[in-house]
């Protein structure tokens, strides 16, 4: 599964109508979303975005899964004109905000799903602290 359109994988934090909503508002703007489920948490996100050449990784059913404790939004295949149309769509409230983002890069690709999250929410605590 090969993902060229911009494609945003996307983890709810248990909020099924926030889902709901950022899916809703994406698809005017013709950006799929991909939900995260834990179970997928120890995936690299290269795999999760269909990149070729990123296998499943088999887990074991005893592995113990980390844990996510916030909504994370991963962008995929985007250009910067429609990194821009997202933005401005999150800013003016028609996409709902979601505090960690990053974009799929060529380091990033290789993480684990949990890893990409520990990194954005170390450097968000850094540079916003407890909000």
């Amino acid at each position: 599964m090969t993902l060229h359109k911009p494609t945003i994988l996307y983890y709810d934090h248990g909020n099924s109508e926030k889902r709901t909503a950022v899916e809703q508002a994406l698809l005017p703007l013709g950006i799929a979303l991909v939900p995260i489920t834990p179970p997928q948490f120890l995936q690299t996100v290269g795999y999760l975005a269909g990149v070729k050449g990123f296998p499943s990784k088999k887990l074991s059913p005893l592995e113990i899964l980390p844990e996510i404790s916030q909504e994370l939004m991963v962008m995929c295949n985007f250009t910067e004109e429609t990194l821009d149309m997202l933005l401005g769509a999150m800013k003016s409230g028609m996409v709902p905000r979601v505090a960690l983002k990053a974009m799929l890069t060529a380091q990033n690709c290789f993480w684990t799903f949990a890893q990409l999250f520990q990194e954005l929410y170390e450097e968000h605590q850094h540079f916003y602290g407890n909000d």
